[in-house]
């Protein structure tokens, strides 16, 4: 909890900076260019503030200045940011969009005003509107890839989802790919219940689940936020132990959790490495002219039985760094 504490601060103070229209990144030697990147982002807190101080410091290591405004995930936000930041002329912009439609939108205005956009974790609906690479997950393989690590594990087992935010491209295909490979596996889906990445609507879902008496033998929660409120209600009810928890993130809480015994596995990924290549895809474009299309990021399954090659969130490191340049390198 201490870290996580030490990263909302830190991005506070970003955010600070952010308002007083305040550039903040590495020196550059006299006479060089120094570029500019802006980031509209849709929270400050957990998984973000691990992405911008990873992002802000390979800002840093190559001498290129940052500024972000904050959408708290709401469209007029959004563009009111992007707007904003056209009007400050930056060399490029990152967005993580609330919707495709609203990074459609982002992107059109980025295009009239000649500005790179790219777009994170989340989707460009079609349109007029073109952005130069799209980072983020393969959410279809990441749906897949649960609904498989379920049936191989615990085949025949009836599953209780509690989801993202349904109805953003990155959980509806989620959604779509387990479901699919949820058939194939002979599992059963009891429920799917929108928790909104919020430990307290995951936690009343729970309770809610388990007050009706729906059998359930396995509960995927869609970040390790809504996990951690899923492990108190099963707790609570004196299940703990009997029933399977699995999460999508491997935070520090779940790996803290999973020493516990009381989450069972978790699909790791980093946001510091997500931070660390969204910075090096807009270097690279800004540098060469051209970047990937699409930038998919790694993860892997973990349990308490095998951590090996653990992702871990804070990334905002020289190892950390390097090991972005390189993956950067191998995608096409």
């Amino acid at each position: 909890m201490k870290t996580a504490w030490k990263k909302t601060i830190l991005v506070a103070m970003v955010l600070l900076l952010a308002g007083a229209a305040v550039f903040a990144g590495g020196d550059k030697e006299k006479g060089e260019k120094t570029y500019k990147f802006a980031y509209v982002m849709p929270f400050a807190q957990a998984w973000y503030a691990y992405l911008s101080d990873a992002f802000n410091y390979a800002a840093g290591q190559y001498g290129v200045d940052t500024e972000i405004a904050i959408s708290e995930y709401n469209q007029n936000k959004e563009l009111a940011a992007i707007e904003d930041f056209i009007m400050k002329e930056p060399d490029m912009i990152a967005l993580g969009s609330v919707s495709g439609d609203s990074a459609q939108l982002a992107a059109q205005k980025c295009n009239a005003a000649g500005i790179p956009l790219v777009v994170e974790n989340g989707s460009l609906a079609p349109g007029p509107g073109t952005i130069v690479s799209d980072l983020e997950f393969n959410w279809t393989l990441l749906g897949k890839m649960a609904a498989e690590i379920t049936g191989k594990n615990w085949p025949g087992s009836k599953v209780f989802i509690v989801t993202g935010v349904i109805g953003t491209g990155p959980i509806d295909m989620f959604l779509a790919a387990f479901q699919e490979e949820a058939a194939k596996q002979n599992l059963t889906i009891v429920g799917i219940h929108n928790g909104e990445y919020q430990h307290e609507k995951a936690y009343a879902i729970t309770q809610d689940l388990i007050q009706s008496g729906r059998y359930f033998d396995v509960i995927w929660a869609n970040n390790d936020t809504m996990g951690q409120g899923v492990i108190q209600a099963i707790n609570e009810a004196g299940l703990k132990g009997k029933k399977v928890i699995l999460t999508t993130n491997g935070s520090p809480l779940c790996i803290e959790s999973l020493k516990k015994g009381e989450l069972t596995g978790s699909i790791n990924y980093s946001p510091g490495f997500h931070g660390l290549l969204l910075f090096l895809t807009m270097y690279r474009y800004i540098t060469t002219g051209a970047t990937p299309e699409f930038i998919y990021l790694p993860f892997k399954y973990i349990t308490k039985d095998d951590m090996s090659g653990v992702m871990h969130w804070d990334a905002a490191n020289a190892e950390q760094l390097k090991m972005a340049e390189e993956y950067l390198k191998k995608q096409k």
